[in-house]
């Protein structure tokens, strides 16, 4: 069984002795198509920065992450090393995404626009043997997020860390379709019989959420919670109020990108104002060109853009962040005051 917003409901629970007076680290990675790869390679960045470049299921207690970011959540929590995540990213998303065409367009008629197969393939190459692996036999932390199509509501997909009566028994594989399955993209992935789609839908950015069923299953933990969140370098443009006024036809190009930005800014500003000096964003501002303003955009120069924006922003993090992300990557270092 996993897990709905609904009412606290207590149980058998995985935390350990230790777990429960030390900090409790959270890594969250936000959605956004091959944008990821930033996300990726922002990573991959900070662990060499912290000289940590091994798994970080021994550094993490919790890993939450939606779509692309929920991926990335599911291999890192088994113990799959960044470098080999970004990997598969890169090797994988021009495929994922091919350049449209006409015979794109006709697909995106009467179905998707890209063939989940490529997408299942990639989810294959980022979990290795660790694909059919049941939430329910998975004790580390691990939140991720869908839509369920039919109810309507966020379905999160949690691991027996959180207690064996919340755990999905869903595979890593199964979650991570359903988690990627953005509309008019991709087809909905089936769970259980139920259709579900991106979490990006509701939860882009997944951080409050969370702190939030972190809190639901252990109440007495906030003071512990440091989390360190990446986000997928979209542009943030400066939007002139005349564009307000537009007619109906005149959003489509621009709003569902909107909803997510927002929502993903408001959950960054919510995880801060929660946690203070214990949360961390690491993120890019963008710029206007289609690496930063699309989700689909896998072409050579937005590869190149993502890559240098990463190094930037890792660098960047680091620099002013320093003695967090090594405490975050190195479980033995203080605890933040």
């Amino acid at each position: 069984m996993s897990s709905e917003i609904d009412a606290l409901d207590v149980g058998e629970s995985r935390i350990t002795t230790a777990q429960a007076h030390g900090p409790l680290r959270v890594l969250s990675l936000t959605g956004g198509g091959y944008r990821g790869l930033f996300t990726a390679r922002s990573l991959v960045c900070l662990g060499q920065a912290a000289r940590q470049t091994g798994a970080l299921n021994n550094a993490i207690d919790v890993f939450a992450g939606t779509s692309i970011g929920g991926i990335m959540a599911c291999a890192l929590a088994v113990g799959v090393i960044p470098h080999r995540v970004l990997d598969a990213i890169d090797a994988h998303g021009p495929t994922i995404f091919q350049e449209k065409s006409a015979s794109t367009l006709r697909r995106a008629l009467f179905g998707a626009l890209y063939d989940t197969d490529h997408l299942s393939k990639a989810i294959d190459a980022a979990l290795g043997p660790h694909a059919s692996t049941r939430l329910s036999n998975l004790s580390h932390g691990l939140l991720v997020p869908a839509v369920d199509w039919s109810k309507g509501c966020v379905h999160i997909f949690m691991s027996a860390y959180f207690g064996k009566a919340h755990a999905s028994d869903a595979t890593l594989k199964e979650v991570c379709l359903a988690t990627s399955a953005a509309p008019t993209y991709f087809e909905a992935a089936q769970v259980n019989g139920a259709p579900m789609l991106d979490g990006g839908l509701a939860a882009n950015n997944p951080d409050v959420l969370a702190v939030l069923e972190i809190l639901r299953r252990f109440p007495d933990v906030l003071h512990r919670v440091e989390m360190l969140s990446i986000g997928t370098a979209g542009f943030e443009a400066h939007r002139a109020p005349s564009k307000a006024g537009r007619s109906g036809l005149g959003w489509a190009p621009d709003l569902p990108t909107f909803m997510i930005d927002v929502q993903e800014r408001t959950a960054a500003a919510q995880a801060k104002s929660l946690l203070g000096p214990r949360y961390l964003r690491v993120n890019h501002p963008g710029e206007p060109q289609a690496a930063f303003t699309q989700l689909d955009a896998a072409t050579p120069g937005a590869r190149e853009a993502l890559m240098r924006a990463a190094d930037d922003a890792a660098k960047d993090a680091y620099a002013l962040s320093g003695v967090f992300i090594d405490r975050m990557f190195n479980p033995g270092r203080a605890a933040v005051h």
